[in-house]
């Protein structure tokens, strides 16, 4: 017996299940399109925005009934909304540029001759690795600081081993105050700056106000003075009296880019350590590049100097059409980076082998980055194999594959020193960073308030 059904007749089946191509709905492939498209666009253009017009009902506090910003809400931004928000900023909206102009920040205080004079006598940029490790250390540092929740330690034990490796310098007065301020400018005001000469939108006012208490903050524990600010604010200006403690962090933006171009324009000229400086840094950036494409990434990283810049550095003009064309792409065709996608620099926790941290991003030599397969052959890795640069796991223990410890970080002739000062340095700065923290009155982490030393992670003994 033959129990195999039997197949129904090829015009019952196209009966039965008629063709679901364009045509037998009635609509082109033109006319879909031409639907899909635009809709498209359309939503692309509503996601981009999504996460700016998030802050109204995630910090109603700091705007108007009308949904502006008010000026009076805004100087009392907690230190706690301004971590989130800076977060926001740097690793959401713009995380491409914002990591980049961090790095081109250190980069523009080399056109300041006493700047640029002490690191050629520190020798940290005698050799390529000296350099590229340098250049690494800075930035670790700095993204612990403002990338760990100010309620945390671990931002601290940065900012202590930041503190205690300048203050060899200071103490022999080899480090100018304005300096260390013009340092700091640079970190607050350069993210800003590309922001709104090259990404998609411009940082809002709510946003440039947390950038202010966050790198205030920053600058206050490194003991880093404002006082030559305050001729620079609109009050100090008419000779009138500043109040600082009703100044909002927009107000202190303000009136560090005045202070800032004031002193660019006093400070910031030509000298031959400048360019040598330059020429150090630069070059370490194209070792990473193919030869076919150092023409073009040489033109691309004077788009980023600024003219000022350029100018100081005895750098040639470039073209800028790259950058434009990507703010195009983002703004008009690019969906905006969701939560799954956020890449973080530093690692959140320990390797749990070794202990330490790592640096998951790097545009140098692959300092304390963790060697697994993506991160060894994604397309990053192969431009810098064509070019003979290494990749992580290259070098054996050379570029410290197992991670870094913060009391570990900077020149490896002071690897691991200062451990007694710099835990009396946390201390104090646990202190004060409490302090800050009981004007929001919460700690976030724990869920009580700053001062239950059972539930606050920072809670003074």
């Amino acid at each position: 017996m033959n129990l195999t059904t039997p197949s129904p007749p090829d015009g019952l089946l196209s009966t039965m299940m008629p063709s679901l191509s364009p045509s037998s709905v009635g609509l082109s492939w033109t006319t879909i399109l031409t639907i899909l498209i635009p809709s498209y666009l359309l939503l692309v253009r509503h996601l981009r925005f999504q996460r700016l017009r998030s802050y109204r009902t995630r910090f109603p506090q700091y705007f108007s009934p009308d949904g502006t910003p008010s000026t009076a809400k805004l100087s009392k931004m907690s230190l706690q909304d301004a971590h989130q928000i800076v977060m926001d900023l740097s690793q959401r909206e713009f995380p491409y540029l914002y990591a980049r102009s961090l790095f081109f920040a250190l980069f523009k205080t080399y056109a300041i001759p006493s700047i640029s004079s002490l690191l050629l006598a520190t020798g940290q940029l005698s050799s390529h690795k000296t350099a590229s490790k340098r250049a690494t250390d800075t930035e670790v540092l700095m993204l612990e600081m403002i990338s760990n929740p100010p309620w945390e330690k671990r931002g601290l034990e940065a900012l202590a081993r930041m503190n205690w490796l300048h203050g060899r310098w200071q103490k022999a007065g080899k480090i100018r105050d304005g300096d260390m301020l013009y340092t700091l400018s640079m970190f607050a005001l350069e993210p800003d700056r590309w922001i709104r000469r090259w990404e998609w939108r411009g940082v809002s006012e709510i946003e440039r106000c947390a950038e202010g208490v966050v790198w205030r903050e920053v600058g206050g524990l490194m003991g880093i003075g404002f006082e030559d600010l305050d001729r620079f604010s609109k009050n100090g200006e008419n000779g009138e009296e500043v109040g600082k403690e009703e100044e909002s962090g927009l107000e202190w933006m303000e009136k560090m880019e005045r202070w800032n171009e004031w002193y660019e324009d006093t400070e910031m000229r030509y000298e031959e350590s400048n360019a040598k400086v330059a020429k150090h840094t630069v070059d370490l950036l194209l070792l990473s590049q193919p030869s076919w494409l150092r023409g073009l990434s040489k033109e691309f990283i004077g788009v980023l100097m600024g003219r000022r810049l350029r100018e100081a550095m005895e750098y040639v003009f470039p073209l800028s059409w790259i950058l434009y064309f990507r703010r195009w792409l983002l703004l008009h065709v690019s969906l905006p980076r969701f939560e799954w996608m956020v890449l973080h620099k530093l690692d959140k926790d320990p390797d749990p082998v070794t202990g330490k941290y790592h640096y998951n991003v790097y545009e140098l030599d692959p300092w304390y980055v963790k060697p697994t397969f993506w991160s060894r052959w994604n397309p990053s890795a192969l431009l810098r194999r064509l070019s003979g640069a290494p990749v992580p796991g290259d070098g054996g223990s050379r570029y410290q594959p197992e991670g870094y410890s913060i009391d570990e970080v900077g020149p490896e002739k002071l690897r691991g020193q200062g451990k007694e000062e710099i835990e009396e340095m946390v201390k104090d700065l646990e202190r004060r960073r409490l302090e800050v923290l009981a004007k929001g009155g919460v700690c976030p982490a724990g869920g009580g308030t700053v001062g239950d030393k059972g539930r606050c992670p920072m809670g003074l003994a």
